[in-house]
């Protein structure tokens, strides 16, 4: 009997340090637009705890980039179709430039529940341009941020991008955290800037494996030419 305890201990603290695998997530919507791409990334805030792992975001939001909207809160805003296995993907994206507009993961603490929404500032909006084209899936690669130093309140692109992002949350605009009671759901938005991109030809081909499992046996599997 006390073998048997020590087994499942053992087995838990494996399950709780490493995690376990999730089953794939299939693409809900399986109809192809026609001369469309996509787009495969993941976002973290790095924590630097040792056995800790990074935290992810389980929604992505970008921007098609327009020559003739010169502001980021003009241009149209995407959310991205569904999250795997910390893989965010966007699907039948229109091949042109994109740019990442922020991004959510629900934040719990010791005991507070939240909606995390992060609108990224516009340098760093700036510098996470991508190309998307027909029948390819761009992969951009592992993007870090961090709390932006000068964030003291939501103002410009970033409030207006909140707006879109998290609406309701602009009724409170005075900190860096903005906290409000929308729908019965608390939720934050913080201004953040990317500190790192890994996006080597490694950290690249690391996707592919999830993204070929994700689209296998569906319609999707015979349309990507770089997978």
């Amino acid at each position: 009997m006390k073998q048997k305890i020590k087994n499942l201990i053992y087995v838990s603290f494996i399950v709780v340090t490493f995690g376990c695998v999730t089953a794939v997530k299939k693409p809900s919507n399986n109809v192809i637009q026609n001369k469309s791409g996509a787009m495969s990334l993941k976002i973290g805030f790095p924590i630097y705890l040792p056995l800790v792992p990074d935290r992810f975001a389980t929604k992505v939001y970008i921007l098609k980039v327009s020559k003739d909207k010169k502001s980021f809160a003009d241009m149209e805003l995407i959310e991205s179709t569904f999250e795997n296995r910390d893989q965010v993907t966007f699907l039948n994206l229109e091949p042109g430039e994109y740019v990442i507009a922020g991004f959510y993961r629900r934040n719990e603490t010791s005991n507070q529940t939240a909606d995390l929404y992060i609108v990224l500032d516009d340098t760093s909006i700036e510098k996470s341009k991508f190309r998307v084209k027909e029948k390819e899936v761009t992969i951009p690669g592992i993007v870090y941020c961090m709390i932006a130093e000068d964030a003291l309140n939501l103002q410009g692109n970033q409030l207006l991008l909140s707006k879109k992002i998290a609406p309701g949350i602009e009724n409170n605009t005075a900190e860096v955290v903005l906290t409000t009671l929308v729908g019965g759901h608390t939720r934050q938005v913080r201004i953040e800037k990317i500190t790192k991109v890994k996006n080597s030809q490694e950290e690249i081909d690391s996707f592919k494996p999830t993204l070929r499992e994700i689209f296998e046996g569906t319609s999707w599997h015979q349309y990507f030419t770089n997978l």
